[in-house]
């Protein structure tokens, strides 16, 4: 529901990379007959009315081919880092250059699996003065599952003109919250949320996942069905 989505805040899905592991870019992959990129989606759709892909310029006219339908039918922006291959703090600069929002919340396009409850905890975490709010899952930063201030812009340049290429790189001169796990708990399976696919082995862990939430959903389904025929 509109009320219910996170304020001020463009999600922004990466979807730059070459998939070296996989043989293609994840934004191609599917689980099942469902797109990896339609599941993260419509999983973001829950949280923010502002979703940004940023593609690399090689694969742009094929995912606009393939999910053009997937991207008019939710309002997804698509452009281009300016140059292709150059890793994600370009495509968190190309990003925070577009939008308009005092947050992003950035995504790797690999990690469908989203959880809005856990989402909206991290981004409640800020505080006066704090520019990136990110989680630490098992004593690692994920720099793919985290917010960033508008602010960030002139640093995350900075460090991509010294060579840089990584988003943590750039911490080192901004404001960083870390969003400690032992904070995450109160979220059942918050484990979930940073699921990431990298390897054959994670895309059929991936499609269980997908199956077991797929079937949930259906017994859910049936049982509020049975409910309302009863009344």
């Amino acid at each position: 529901m509109c009320e219910d989505l996170i304020r001020g805040v463009t999600a922004v899905i990466l979807a730059g990379g070459k998939g070296n592991r996989l043989g293609c870019n994840k934004a191609l992959l599917k689980i099942g007959d469902t797109y990896l990129l339609e599941i993260l989606v419509s999983n973001i759709k829950a949280m923010s009315d502002r979703i940004l892909l940023v593609v690399s310029p090689h694969d742009y006219n094929h995912l606009l081919s393939i999910h053009s339908s997937l991207f008019s039918s939710n309002c997804v922006s698509v452009i281009c880092d300016s140059i292709p291959n150059q890793g994600p703090l370009l495509g968190l600069i190309e990003a925070l250059k577009w939008s308009d929002e005092e947050w992003i919340f950035l995504v790797g396009c690999d990690m469908p699996f989203i959880e809005k409850p856990l989402v909206r905890l991290i981004y409640q975490s800020r505080k006066k003065g704090s520019q990136v709010l990110v989680p630490q899952l098992n004593n690692f930063l994920e720099p793919l599952h985290a917010f960033y201030h508008r602010s960030c812009l002139k640093a995350a340049e900075t460090a991509y003109k010294q060579g840089k290429r990584k988003i943590k790189d750039f911490y080192p001169f901004v404001n960083v919250s870390v969003f400690e796990e032992k904070a995450m708990r109160v979220i059942k399976d918050y484990q979930i949320s940073f699921f990431n696919i990298n390897s054959a082995e994670d895309l059929q862990r991936a499609q269980k996942i997908f199956t077991c939430i797929q079937k949930m959903s259906m017994e859910e389904a049936i049982l509020i069905e049975g409910t309302d025929s009863n009344r």
